[in-house]
């Protein structure tokens, strides 16, 4: 039977050692065919959202995934589900990049398996689709920002998750690459290559072109959930950022443009 929503949190809170609350019983749904954009300023709480959504952090709350508490699922499995690109990814050692993406079948193996013919038929087939087929012999450390960032979209896509969680994923970007990398998430989900994605972003009118919700967080707290129509008010949001808003409708889209 398939499930639906495919993330479901209700009453989370999490605090650091006992300190003040960083979430603060944050509720919200991530349903199939759903890009989730989390906004709110830096301190917000969002990356500290996506850790408990994979169970780095434990916090208080519900968090099922594809109905499931996610503390009932060993990381092996959880990994088989879940596929992360953290806000900062530093490599230090210069792995190809087909190597770098085959890392992403970790989850199917044994500890001293190594990877197999179809495993690297699956990694190249994964780069040809993302575009990226002519970096696979370079190295990391000689590909460009942007081209790092489909990379690590392409060891989730190797990694066969289900669901994808990205942190700031066009913060670092020039705007080329940030289209290019929106768009391929947008995609992922329209082709159901994926169920569903949770992307946290800074810029509102990046999630009012690529969002079909928004969860606005402020020191923890839920401020506002919902379609973008919904979500993106602009006096709530000059409350939350300090800067004025305009919206205009363009495209049947709801575009959020701060006033200078």
């Amino acid at each position: 039977m398939e499930v639906n929503p495919v993330i479901e949190v209700k009453g989370l809170n999490f605090s650091y050692n006992g300190a003040e609350k960083v979430l603060d019983n944050v509720s919200f749904e991530l349903h199939k065919g759903e890009i989730l954009g989390v906004l709110g300023p830096n301190g917000a709480g969002k990356t500290t959202l996506l850790k408990t959504l994979l169970g780095i952090l434990k916090g208080t709350g519900m968090v099922r995934i594809l109905g499931r508490n996610v503390a009932s699922v060993s990381p092996k499995s959880l990994a088989k589900i879940i596929g992360y690109v953290p806000q900062e990814h530093h490599i230090v050692f210069p792995y190809k990049v087909i190597d770098y993406v085959i890392m992403g079948r970790a989850p199917h193996h044994g500890m001293f398996s190594v990877p197999s013919r179809k495993d690297y038929d699956k990694a190249y087939r994964v780069l040809d689709d993302l575009g990226l087929g002519s970096l696979a012999d370079k190295t990391i450390t000689e590909i460009s920002g942007g081209q790092f960032q489909l990379v690590l979209i392409a060891r989730t896509l190797v990694q066969e998750a289900k669901i994808l969680l990205m942190d700031e994923p066009v913060s670092h970007l020039d705007i080329s690459n940030a289209v290019k990398t929106m768009n391929l998430i947008r995609k992922l989900v329209e082709e159901k290559r994926i169920l569903g994605a949770i992307v946290t972003l800074h810029d509102p009118l990046m999630a009012s072109l690529y969002c079909d919700k928004i969860l606005l967080l402020n020191k923890g707290r839920v401020e506002i959930y919902g379609s973008p129509r919904e979500a993106l008010i602009p006096d709530k949001l000059s409350q939350v950022y300090g800067v004025n808003f305009n919206i205009i409708r363009y495209n049947n889209k709801y575009i959020l443009v701060p006033i200078i």
